[in-house]
């Protein structure tokens, strides 16, 4: 058997076997024993969202800046726009 990925914080992994079949085990159990990958990725990655803290510790961070990024990008549009208004006699007057 071959380890194609494992999260030891969650334990779970994912395994090839010597026969070309995935297994993805989760404490040991096996959930998953299949020819297909897609379906040992998609399930790997379901039960370390699911099982590891620190993930979505980091999603959470994430979406957070993320936000803030987009809250930067709009303040600093206003501020060029507001720049552009020009004083008396307007914008590029006399």
């Amino acid at each position: 058997m071959t380890v194609l990925k494992e999260n030891p914080r969650a334990d779970v992994r994912w395994e090839l076997g010597d026969d070309g079949k995935h297994t993805v085990t989760v404490a040991g159990e096996i959930v998953v024993h299949t020819a297909v990958e897609s379906l040992a990725r998609i399930t790997y990655e379901e039960a370390v969202a699911e099982r590891d803290p620190a993930r979505q510790l980091r999603e959470k961070e994430r979406a957070h800046y993320d936000m803030q990024a987009a809250r930067s990008e709009s303040f600093a549009r206003r501020v060029a726009n507001a720049r552009k208004k020009g004083g008396r006699g307007g914008r590029g007057g006399v």
